[in-house]
């Protein structure tokens, strides 16, 4: 009885070893199981023995690709080149003759457009607010006057002082009138009213190019038959174009 015993207690233990048996030659459940592995890499990666499973499983100078170590790479893209050179397959090389990838590959006085480096532009001046509203010298005349009336001198100064700091292209004055007086008459004292606005800013050593137009009657602020829309009409506008 007690060897019978014995046996199928020999049976089970053998049947029990038999339902566990270790893993697969390059499978694993952890990197312990890896260890004793030969030909195999030794980090478990879902659960294969590989190489790699990060760029820290890799000793300095290599990184990790698809489980494997291999050679960091020089660059990932341009920037990680030196001035002159370019990344193509996760190297640097020289850049051809002529061609940029920023603005610190062109000599100086160049910039970078389109992958070619082209002559910079002058930077564009910096303009105040009490200067950017073109409107805000407006001036006014007398009734069939084309006169700078002592209170359109203070806003002739101030354009002078803000084309000073910020040089114009080009200023364009327009000249205009109320209804009174035939359309011919009109758009000659418009003229005129330009013309003495423009002169007005030469001789307080505005030096870009100015020009005038007339328009008489034809573009009024307003149409109400008053002094005080007359007088709304009477004026010499500014364009500045920079």
């Amino acid at each position: 009885m007690r060897r019978v015993l014995l046996l199928a207690l020999s049976v089970s233990g053998a049947l029990a070893l038999a339902g566990c048996p270790g893993p697969k030659k390059g499978e694993c459940t952890s990197d312990k199981d890896c260890a004793s592995q030969e030909g195999f890499g030794k980090v478990c990666v879902q659960g294969r023995c590989q190489e790699c499973g990060a760029d820290a499983d890799c000793r300095e100078g290599f990184v990790c690709r698809e489980n494997k170590c291999t050679p960091k790479p020089q660059c990932g893209s341009d920037a990680d080149c030196p001035t002159g050179q370019t990344c193509q397959g996760e190297r640097c090389v020289a850049r051809a003759a002529g061609t940029c990838g920023g603005d610190r590959d062109c000599p100086s006085g160049q910039r970078c457009q389109d992958g070619s480096c082209v002559a910079a532009q002058a930077a564009a001046p910096r303009i105040s607010p009490e200067c950017a509203d073109a409107g805000a010298f407006t001036i006014r005349f007398g009734f069939d006057q084309a006169t700078i009336t002592s209170g359109s001198q203070e806003p002739l100064q101030k354009l002078a002082d803000c084309l000073k700091q910020a040089p114009a292209k080009r200023i364009v004055v327009a000249g205009h009138a109320d209804d009174r007086g035939t359309a011919q008459y009109n758009v000659a004292l418009g003229g005129r009213r330009a013309e003495a606005a423009r002169k007005y800013l030469a001789d307080l050593g505005v030096s870009a190019r100015m020009e005038t137009v007339s328009y008489g009657e034809e573009q009024p602020l307003c149409s109400e038959q008053t002094e005080d829309c007359w007088a709304r009409n009477r004026r010499a506008e500014f364009q500045v174009e920079r």
